[in-house]
Formats: C-alpha cells, structure tokens, sequence
C-alpha cells in the first residue's frame, strides 16, 4: 500500500473547519454590533427630525389661527379643521404631511404640551419618549433644548 503524503491529501482538518467558523462568528457578532449602533442613531436622528417638522407645523398654524393649539387639542389641531365658522375659514390644515399624528420609530406618538409663555424661547413643547418609552427620561428628545 502506498501512503499519500501531506501534500496530496485532499479536505480540511477539523481544527481549520473550526477556524473557519469561529472566525464567521466573530465578524457576524461584530457586523450585528455595529448595524444595531448605526441603527439606534438613525432612530434617533429621524425622530428629531420629526419633533422638529412638527412644532414648524405648529408655528404655522399658529401664523394662520392667531394662537397655537390648546393642550386638550394637541396635535389633532394640525388634522381636523374647526367645526367653528370663523375659526374653520382660518384653517389652512391639514398641517401635517400624513394627516395623523406622527409616530416615533419606537411605535409612540409624538407629543405636544403648552408651556408657560412668560419663559423665553416657544410657548410650547413636541417631544417623544425615546427608545425606553418613559416620560422624563435621558433619551427623551424633544424640540426644546432643556
């Protein structure tokens, strides 16, 4: 019988199969870090985004009604025209694009308060809860700079 020498012998020893595969595993673990980071600033990034497009939606109901929604009106405000005559021939809405009230990439809808108006900068506030969903929080973002 004839012996095959290292340099004929076909396939991969178990130890470079193993190689292999845990080098994949390395590069994917690292790969799904990296996508879920860009991810998570991309939320964020759109959401700010959003909060700002509203409250400038805001402001423009506000050149067009003369005063900005009421707390109890919110954001619908920007949707629904007024059942009032006077006030109805005002209203240039819808003011937001998708006539509904915007959603954060987490699933909230955005928020809308009135803040006191003897503060400085606007007497209002558009906010989302952030990636954790509570009020109040670090990653709230809001298009108050606080």
């Amino acid at each position: 019988m004839m012996k095959r020498s290292r340099a004929t012998r076909r396939g991969f020893t178990m130890v470079e199969v193993l190689l292999v595969i845990g080098l994949l595993v390395f590069l994917g673990t690292v790969s799904v870090v990296a996508y879920s980071r860009i991810k998570e600033g991309a939320d964020k990034d759109s959401t700010k985004l959003l909060v700002n497009e509203t409250a400038d939606a805001i402001e423009l109901y506000h050149v067009n009604m003369n005063k900005f929604p009421t707390t109890t009106e919110g954001l619908q405000a920007l949707i629904t025209k007024p059942t009032d005559e006077r006030r109805a021939e005002r209203w240039m809405g819808p003011y937001l694009r998708h006539r509904k009230i915007p959603v954060d990439p987490w699933g909230n809808e955005v928020k809308y308060e009135r803040l006191d108006e003897s503060d400085e900068g606007p007497p209002f506030r558009v906010f989302s809860y952030g990636p954790d969903g509570q009020e109040g929080t670090e990653d709230d973002i809001s298009s108050v700079q606080e």
